[in-house]
């Protein structure tokens, strides 16, 4: 949940994200799905508080969390909820949107949503008083890093990176998941020892959505394992 990426390719949309966390968490549960209405929703599950940071549905609609908004905020508990249940609040609405409008937030740690629902981009925040809306370009690529964690001189230098990267060729998914290993935290030479003492890049999760099908993976980076998951798509990207 604390660095996420967005492309546009030729025949896809991939978003992933890693999940930076306490070395001492209980790994997530993937794949995990539930039911609402019409609708199945797919997610990894963290056991602890039974939320999620990367949800989607077999319509291509997802949403990605990320900790803090706009700037590092001092954690203040107990909070009213997870931030990972709430985005499974708002995942359950046929509109993100509207459910992210209508969502009382107060009582709940500050948070950044990456939206893309009905083939439109969004980054969707609560600074701890007031929400925020941002549409985004979904034809270019787009790239975030959690504030509760990373500085902006460092998440200005993986901004530089990631232009860089975009340079090369034409992107696969490959090579965004090989981009996003070479940025786990314990890699960032930026990040303070204290930190790296107590999290962990845990698990990198990546969502293809394509025109006829769903590609849902989830690498476990701490047991070395691959899970993937196929969803068929009831609607065009």
């Amino acid at each position: 949940m604390c660095t996420v990426s967005y492309f546009k390719t030729k025949d896809s949309i991939i978003l992933t994200s890693n999940r930076d966390e306490k070395k001492s968490r209980e790994k997530a549960l993937f794949p995990n799905t539930l039911e609402v209405e019409d609708r199945l929703l797919y997610f990894p599950k963290d056991k602890k508080a039974s939320g999620t940071w990367f949800a989607a549905d077999e319509n291509g609609n997802a949403a990605i969390l990320l900790n803090g908004a706009f700037q590092k905020h001092t954690s203040n508990p107990p909070y009213k909820k997870s931030r990972g249940i709430v985005l499974l609040d708002i995942v359950k609405d046929k509109n993100f949107l509207h459910a992210f409008r209508e969502y009382d937030l107060l009582g709940i740690e500050p948070f950044q949503l990456l939206v893309f629902f009905n083939k439109k981009l969004m980054r969707l925040l609560w600074d701890g008083t007031v929400k925020h809306e941002f549409f985004l370009n979904e034809h270019e690529s787009h790239l975030f890093s959690s504030k509760t964690l990373y500085n902006d001189s460092l998440e200005n230098n993986r901004e530089k990176d990631f232009r860089r990267f975009q340079l090369n060729r034409n992107i696969e998914s490959g090579e965004i998941l090989n981009f996003h290993k070479k940025h786990q935290i314990e890699k960032e030479p930026e990040i303070d020892v204290s930190i790296k003492e107590i999290f962990l890049t845990v698990s990198i999760t990546q969502l293809i959505i394509k025109q006829d099908q769903i590609h849902f993976a989830y690498h476990d980076l701490t047991e070395n394992t691959i899970q993937h998951t196929k969803i068929e798509k009831r609607s065009f990207v």
